[in-house]
C-alpha cells in the first residue's frame, strides 16, 4: 500500500502510438460461461480437446464440485499417450478402467480402493498432490500447492500465494479443474509421467518455501470424504442453444432495454453456418416491446451474388440418430462417448402452427438470433420469458425454441436521456419518475452533474420544471468514452415516498463520442476504391448507432475519389452504388442489420464493379465469420487483379487470422476494434495511408485497456478486479487508486494469469480515509508510462 498527498492532475485522452491487434474472444459454447468468466479460455479449450462436453441444457456448471472419478476421467483424456478412456469390467464403477490405468503411475488416488471416495468431491489440496504426481513429482500437500504456484499452474485467491490463499480444504470445482489442466498443458505439456512407487512425499524440499507460507506448528488433517451432490450425465444433446443476455434485470419503465443473442446448433451439434439465414418469430410473455430489423431479401437490389450457398429447402436433410437412454444407475457427470436421445420431433414441429402470425419475425445471422427487448411499464416485479421459435426447418432436423428469462423491477428513478448532437451541442434530459415510469410533476429540486472526463455543462445544477430538467454541453470532437453522474437534490421537505427514495441518490448514463474524420492531402492521385460493409443481424448489437454507415460516408467525402464502389452483404453480396461521393455517400444508408454473413459473396460483387486502370483499393468491414474456402478463392482474385484490401474486424466473434491474411497477402492492413466508436481512428489511419503513403499512428481508446473493472465493498472486504487487453503495449503494473479527504490511497493488484488482475483487502484498512464513491484503475508499462485509466463507481 502506498499513500501520497492529493495533487492536481488531469489525464488528457490521446491516441497511443500504435494500433496493435487485440485478441478476439470467441463466443462461449456454454450458456452459463460468459466471455468475461476467468476460466472461459480454459473451458473452451477443454471442450475442443474432448475433456468435457457440458450438460444437456447447454450449461457447463463451472462452480459445481467435481468428484474424484470425474477428475480421473479428465486426467485420462488429458494424457497425450492414452486413449479417451479405459473400459470398466461388468459390474464395476464406470471409472474403474481409468483408475487402473492411473494406478500404474502411482498417483495418490483414494478411489482406487474406495467406491465411496470415487463419488466424493475432491479437496483442492489433494488435487494439487495428484497433479504434481502426474508430472512426476512426489509431494505432500503444502509442497504440492507451492509447486503449482511455482510453475504458474495455480494462483492464490488474494495474491498472497501462501498455503491458505490456495483455499486447500475447499472442494475443487469443474472450472478450477479445467483451468489447472489448461495451465499444465501450456507450461508442462500433457504427458503423464507419474511416479515409480507409492506417493509418500519423497520429493519434499525441492523448493524452499517463502517465509510465512505455512504457519509454524500447523497440523494438516485430512478431512472426511464428502459425497458430491448428484449430477446428470455430461452428455451433449442436439440443438444446444446458448443464450447471451446483456442485462438480465431491467427497470420496468418502458425505456430500459437489453440485447439478447441466441446461438443455435444443428442436429450434429455444429453451429449453423454463418452464410445461412433462418427465420424465427419472437414473443414476450409480459408484452415487452421487441425490436428486430428483418428486411426481406426481395426488397434488395437485384444485383446480388451468392454462388456458394443453396436455398435452405434444397439442403440435404439431417438424419437424427436414435440412441437408447443410458440406465439410471450408470449416469455420471463425465461419459466416454457423447450419447443422447431425440424425442418429440413431431411435437416440436406441431408448435410451429400455433405461433401467432402477429409475432415479430427476425432473420438469423447464421447460428445467431439477436433481438432488442424494451422493458414494459409495471408497478410490480415481473419475470418475462422471451421465446424465439424457428419458422424454417430442414428435413427431419427440427430446431427447438430458444428461451431467455428477464426480470422487470419497478423503481423510482431519475431517467437520463442524451439526444443526438445538434449544432455542435448534446442535450441531457433528466426526468424524475415513480416506479412504473410515471413522471413526478411536483418535484421541487435541482440536478447536480459531473462526468469522469470533465464535460462542461452550460448549467451544472438545472432546476426541475414539471419533473424535467435539461442542460447541454459542447459535443466532444475527440474519441471519448465517459459516464455522466446525476444526483437529484430536493429543496423542500419530503412527503412523497417516491421522492424520498431518489433524493440525493446518484444515477448514471454512459456516453460515447466518435471523432469526425478529417481530410489529409499529400497527393491528388486517388485510387478506385470499394467498400464491402457487413449488414448481418449481429450488427444490431455490435453497431447500434450505425457508425459504419455515418463514418463511411465521412470517409468518402474526406477522400474525394472519383470512383467509389459501395456494396454490402448478408448471406448474399449486394451492390449499392458506384460513382462520385455525392452519389455513393447517401446510398450507403441502405446498409442494414439483418441476416447471415457471407464475406466471399460481398467481395465477389465488389470486385465485379472495378473497371478503371487506376490503383485499386478496398475496405472490408465485418463483425463475423464466414466459410474460409470461398473467401480464399476471392483472395486469389484480388491478388491477381492487384486489389489492395484493408480489413476491419469489429467486436469479438471474428476469424482474426483470416482477416489478417486477407490484408497481408494483398498489401493492406488489418485493424481490430472492440467498439464502433473506435472506427474513426481506423478510417483516419487508412485515409492517411491512401493520401500520404503512410498510416497514421493510432491505438484504441485508452479506457478500453480495462475489461470488467470493478471495486466491491462487502461487510468485511474490499474486492478489486479487472481483466486487461494489451491494446497500447505490454502492461506490467495495475493500480487501484482511492481518493479520500486524506490524500490518495494506491493498491497494486496481483496478476492471476490470463490477463486477470485481482486484490482483496480488509475493509478496516480504508475506512479511516473517508474515500469517495469512486475508484480509478491505472495501467502502466515497464517504464511506468500510463497506458490506461478508467474510473469506476464503488459497489456496495
Amino acid at each position: 500500500m502506498k499513500i501520497r498527498k492529493m495533487t492536481h492532475w488531469i489525464l488528457v485522452l490521446a491516441l497511443c502510438l500504435a494500433l496493435l491487434p487485440i485478441q478476439a474472444n470467441a463466443k462461449t459454447s456454454f450458456t452459463d460461461v460468459n466471455d468475461r468468466h476467468y476460466a472461459k479460455d480454459a473451458i473452451e479449450w477443454a471442450k475442443k480437446q474432448g475433456l468435457t462436453v457440458g450438460y444437456p441444457d447447454g450449461t457447463f456448471k463451472p462452480n459445481q464440485e467435481i468428484t474424484e472419478s470425474q477428475f480421473v476421467t479428465m486426467l485420462v483424456r488429458f494424457d497425450c499417450n492414452s486413449p479417451n478412456s479405459f473400459a470398466a469390467r461388468p459390474g464395476e464403477h464406470k471409472a474403474m478402467g481409468n483408475y487402473r490405468y492411473l494406478s500404474q503411475l502411482f498417483l495418490p488416488l483414494h478411489g482406487i480402493n474406495s467406491r465411496y471416495a470415487r463419488d466424493s468431491s475432491i479437496e483442492r489440496a489433494h488435487a494439487a498432490r495428484i497433479l504434481a504426481a502426474y508430472q512426476g513429482v512426489d509431494l505432500s500437500k503444502h509442497e504440492a500447492v507451492y509447486y503449482l504456484y511455482k510453475n504458474e499452474i495455480a494462483h492464490g485467491l488474494t495474491g498472497k500465494n501462501d498455503y491458505y490463499d490456495y483455499e486447500p480444504t475447499n472442494s475443487l470445482t469443474r472450472a478450477e479443474t479445467v483451468n489447472f489442466l489448461y495451465q499444465m498443458s501450456r507450461k508442462k505439456g500433457c504427458d503423464a509421467i507419474g511416479l515409480s512407487a507409492k506417493a509418500t512425499g519423497q520429493d519434499n524440499g525441492i523448493h524452499s518455501f517463502p517465509s510465512n507460507f505455512v504457519n509454524e506448528g500447523e497440523v494438516d488433517f485430512e478431512r472426511p470424504l464428502q459425497p458430491a451432490p448428484p449430477s446428470k450425465d455430461d452428455i451433449p444433446t442436439v440443438n444446444q442453444i446458448a443464450v447471451d443476455i446483456e442485462k438480465p434485470v431491467l427497470t420496468a419503465n418502458g425505456k430500459d432495454s437489453t440485447y439478447i443473442t441466441f446461438t443455435f446448433r444443428d442436429c450434429d451439434g455444429e453451429l449453423i453456418p454463418y452464410e445461412r439465414e433462418l427465420e424465427f418469430t419472437v414473443t414476450s410473455a409480459q408484452g415487452a416491446k421487441i425490436e428486430v430489423h428483418s428486411t426481406p431479401l426481395s426488397e434488395e437490389m437485384p444485383d446480388t451474388i451468392n454462388p456458394d450457398t443453396p436455398p435452405i429447402d434444397q439442403l440435404p436433410p439431417v438424419e437424427v440418430p436414435e440412441v437408447p437412454e443410458l440406465p439410471e444407475n450408470d449416469k455420471v457427470d463425465e461419459v466416454d462417448e457423447p450419447e443422447t436421445e431425440i424425442k418429440g420431433i413431431a411435437k416440436v414441429a406441431a408448435t410451429f402452427a400455433s405461433v401467432a402470425s402477429s409475432a415479430p419475425k427476425v432473420v438469423s445471422d447464421g447460428p445467431d438470433v439477436t433481438i432488442k427487448v424494451i422493458a414494459p411499464r409495471k408497478t410490480n416485479t415481473a419475470t418475462d420469458t422471451i421465446t424465439v421459435t424457428p419458422i424454417t426447418t430442414s428435413g427431419k432436423c427440427v430446431l427447438p425454441s430458444g428461451v431467455a428469462t428477464l426480470t422487470y423491477e419497478p423503481k423510482a428513478e431519475v431517467q437520463l436521456e442524451l439526444s443526438d448532437s445538434i449544432d455542435g451541442r448534446s442535450t441531457l434530459t433528466a426526468t424524475v419518475a415513480k416506479a412504473g415510469g410515471e413522471t413526478i410533476t411536483n418535484f421541487n429540486g435541482s440536478l447536480t452533474l459531473e462526468s469522469q472526463s470533465g464535460l462542461a455543462f452550460n448549467e451544472s445544477a438545472p432546476k426541475f420544471i414539471n419533473g424535467v430538467a435539461k442542460t447541454f454541453f459542447i459535443t466532444p470532437t475527440y474519441l471519448i468514452k465517459d459516464e455522466i453522474k446525476a444526483t437529484a437534490v430536493v429543496n423542500s421537505s419530503i412527503n412523497d415516498e417516491s421522492v424520498r427514495s431518489i433524493a440525493n441518490k446518484s444515477f448514471f448514463i454512459p456516453v460515447a463520442f466518435a471523432p469526425p474524420i478529417t481530410a489529409t492531402t499529400c497527393t491528388a492521385e486517388k485510387p478506385e476504391i470499394g467498400f464491402v460493409i457487413d449488414s448481418s443481424g449481429s450488427m444490431k448489437r455490435n453497431d447500434p448507432k450505425r457508425l459504419r454507415v455515418s463514418k463511411t460516408q465521412e470517409f468518402i467525402h474526406a477522400l474525394q475519389a472519383d470512383d467509389n464502389i459501395a456494396t454490402h452483404f448478408t448471406n448474399i453480396g449486394m451492390f449499392i452504388e458506384r460513382g462520385k461521393p455525392t452519389a455513393v455517400s447517401p446510398a450507403i444508408t441502405r446498409v442494414k442489420e439483418s441476416g447471415g454473413t457471407n464475406i466471399a459473396s460481398g467481395l465477389k460483387i465488389a470486385f465485379s464493379k472495378f473497371t478503371t486502370e487506376r490503383e485499386k483499393m478496398l475496405i472490408l468491414l465485418t463483425d463475423g465469420k464466414s466459410s474460409k474456402a470461398p473467401i480464399m478463392k476471392e483472395l486469389e482474385e484480388a491478388k491477381k487483379r492487384g486489389i489492395k484490401i484493408f480489413t476491419i474486424g469489429l467486436g469479438n466473434n471474428l476469424d482474426k487470422s483470416l482477416l489478417k491474411q486477407i490484408a497481408s497477402e494483398t498489401g493492406g492492413s488489418y485493424f481490430h476494434i472492440k467498439e464502433d466508436i473506435e472506427l474513426p481512428l481506423v478510417y483516419q489511419s487508412i485515409l492517411q495511408e491512401i493520401n500520404c503513403g503512410n498510416p497514421l499512428p493510432t491505438c484504441s481508446l485508452i479506457a478500453s485497456v480495462f475489461e470488467s473493472a470493478s471495486v466491491k465493498l462487502t461487510s468485511h472486504d474490499v474486492l478489486m478486479e479487472t481483466e486487461l487487453v494489451d491494446a497500447c503495449g505490454t502492461i506490467s503494473k495495475v493500480i487501484v487508486r482511492f481518493s479520500s479527504s486524506h490524500g490518495d490511497l494506491d493498491y497494486e493488484l496481483t496478476h492471476r494469469g490470463q490477463n486477470l488482475y485481482m486484490l482483496n483487502k480488509k475493509l478496516f484498512e480504508i475506512q479511516d480515509f473517508q474515500i469517495k464513491d469512486h475508484a480509478t484503475f491505472l495501467a502502466f508499462d515497464r517504464n511506468d508510462k500510463l497506458l490506461g485509466k478508467q474510473r469506476v463507481h464503488i459497489e456496495h
